[in-house]
Parts: C-alpha cells; sequence; structure tokens
C-alpha cells in the first residue's frame, strides 16, 4: 500500500486498542484535504487486498467524528463493534 499510494501518511502499528478501536490497529491517513479525490482508488485496493484483515475507512470530515465513524465509513472485511457510545452524534 505504501508502494501504490506513496501521498499517503502510514503511522506505526498500534500494538493495543486505542480510541473507539476495540482491537490493535494501524492506521493511513489521505495527508491532506485535496487528496479526497483518491477515495475510490483508495478503496477498490483494500477491498483487493485486505485478506482477513477487518478494515475501516472513514473521512475526516465537517460532520464530526461519530458521523465519520458510522454511516460515513466503510468497512472491508468484518465489522467491528466501534467503541463510541457517548459519541456526541
Amino acid at each position: 500500500m505504501q508502494e501504490k499510494f506513496k501521498w499517503m501518511r502510514f503511522y506505526s502499528p498500534k500494538d493495543r486498542p486505542i480510541g473507539p478501536h476495540p482491537i490493535p490497529m494501524w492506521e493511513a491517513d489521505f495527508g491532506a484535504y485535496e487528496n479526497r479525490h483518491m477515495w475510490s482508488e483508495v478503496c477498490d485496493f483494500i477491498e483487493e487486498e485486505h485478506g482477513n484483515l477487518s478494515v475501516l475507512i472513514h473521512p475526516h470530515s465537517l460532520d464530526g467524528d461519530y458521523a465519520d465513524h458510522t454511516k460515513n465509513a466503510l468497512w472491508v472485511g468484518d465489522i467491528l463493534v466501534l467503541q463510541i457510545e457517548g459519541w456526541r452524534q
């Protein structure tokens, strides 16, 4: 993924649950709002390459974190229950 999408930012894997994520995870970021047009290409790649991983793809929109992790999100693989109770809807 790093080779195909060099413009993205990639972060180190986390070895524990963090934020709303119930299991260890890693993050790849679109890097800038200007890259939003690449959404479909990135989603297509992840759908083809996710293997047995559960992948949450979500934007950082003006709708807020709750919407970005629910109605604005795309899951590839198993959908996990996020720890978002109490978040402003």
